[in-house]
């Protein structure tokens, strides 16, 4: 029998990314979900990455989002393509997706300062994880232990993510600017616009997005002040209709543990 897997964290900018691939190859697939630190022991030794998402197509393991992408190009070239057959066009599309996880990795590490210590984090990462109280409790105190060290998760950074973060999205606008038709390189989705916009996701969380269901939960102002500044511009924008256009998750982010 055909199966797919992906391998995930509900609501993990990354997995979401994974999906959304899965999604325009028009491939069924199941989600599972992993429990943060532990994810890479079971990960690794499969796939050769720690992290998530992780692919297991009938058998055959892809660790890491880019690679997943390139396998499914790969593995069913019939189906839309998620990069470009022109050598130039594949590579902006490349150099685009390498931007926005750039941008992804340090909107985690903002979102992170301000909320790690919150009951927010642990209620989206584990949801209805069949864990007791007890272990529940020893979870949610490894994985804060963990991304406060991962991720830099500490105030003292704040000064660097917001000036990194800031000359990343300016980078990005400018390819938004330049595209020529609704989507970034080309006339299709592809690769470059489904990697920016799901790493934009958490920070604008647009609708048929896993975080749309968290739009209005009360989190640190800095943070309301950062996404209604982005969703102005037109990089937010961009992501908003896109996300509007091609992107119907089906809820099938909540994974199955």
């Amino acid at each position: 029998m055909d199966q797919r897997i992906l391998y995930q964290f509900p609501q993990s900018h990354f997995a979401e990314k994974g999906r959304w691939l899965l999604d325009a190859k028009g491939l069924s697939y199941q989600t599972r979900n992993l429990y943060p630190v532990l994810n890479r022991l079971f990960l690794w030794p499969r796939t050769g990455v720690m992290t998530i998402p992780a692919l297991n197509d009938n058998g055959r393991w892809t660790g890491d989002s880019t690679r997943i992408a390139l396998y499914l190009d790969n593995a069913y070239p019939e189906l839309p393509a998620l990069l470009s057959d022109d050598p130039d066009m594949r590579s902006w599309q490349l150099q685009i997706n390498s931007l926005a996880e750039q941008i992804g990795v340090l909107i985690r590490q903002q979102a992170m300062i301000y909320l790690i210590n919150t009951a927010i984090p642990p209620a989206l990462y584990y949801q209805d994880a069949p864990l007791s109280g007890s272990m529940r409790a020893l979870a949610i105190w490894v994985f804060r232990t963990a991304v406060k060290k991962m991720y830099r998760a500490s105030p003292e950074y704040i000064p660097v993510v917001t000036t990194r973060l800031s000359a990343l999205l300016d980078q990005a606008e400018v390819h938004v600017l330049a595209r020529k038709s609704r989507f970034l390189l080309g006339d299709r989705l592809s690769l470059a616009d489904i990697a920016l916009c799901s790493m934009l996701g958490p920070a604008l969380a647009p609708e048929g997005s896993p975080w749309a269901s968290i739009k209005n939960v009360q989190v640190a102002p800095e943070l309301v002040t950062a996404r209604m500044a982005l969703a102005q511009r037109p990089l937010g924008q961009f992501v908003y209709e896109i996300y509007a256009s091609h992107r119907n998750s089906r809820e099938n982010w909540r994974g199955r543990w």
